[in-house]
């Protein structure tokens, strides 16, 4: 099942609750929570667009199953990447590790350019360098993202709701 903007009820609410864990895990909930109504309006949309984009998902404001496990579960619920994966997740990666100012092509595409910055990243960071983004890695990224272009494009829109 998808939720999405105008969608109502008890998955909304756990949703919501779940949004707000997520944004205490991450010592945001004071900026970010969202009330807990059972309604999927602009402000559960913000919000849910603003963890797709730190979790290199598509922002497209609807909670699938892909959304779902990284509201629920953090960088647990996210795939690991290696040689041959491809995708925003990817391209996420890419920039923060451009960001991190190791050059690469942001295209989406993990291939050995990829595989080589990762292993840098990760030799930087003092975490085995394996060159495969998995959930020590992707925490790592997620924090990066928490304050980086372009999530943070996304704020204003949930500072404008009233908080």
């Amino acid at each position: 099942m998808t939720l999405n903007l105008g969608s109502t009820g008890p998955t909304v609410r756990r949703l919501q609750r779940n949004l707000n864990s997520r944004f205490e895990q991450l010592g945001m909930f004071a900026e970010m929570a969202v009330r807990v109504d059972g309604f999927f309006g602009p402000a559960t949309l913000a919000s849910v667009k603003y963890l797709q984009c730190v979790g290199g998902l598509p922002v497209d404001g609807r909670v699938c199953d892909r959304t779902l496990a990284f509201i629920t579960q953090g960088a647990a619920g996210l795939p690991a990447l290696s040689i041959g994966s491809t995708g925003t997740q990817v391209a996420a990666v890419q920039q923060m590790l451009s960001a991190a100012q190791i050059w690469l092509a942001v295209d989406g595409v993990f291939g050995k350019q990829t595989e080589q910055a990762v292993k840098l990243y990760q030799h930087e960071l003092g975490i085995a360098s394996s060159g495969i983004v998995s959930r020590e890695t992707w925490e790592m990224v997620v924090r990066s993202r928490l304050d980086g272009l372009p999530c943070v494009a996304l704020l204003p829109h949930l500072y404008a709701r009233g908080r």
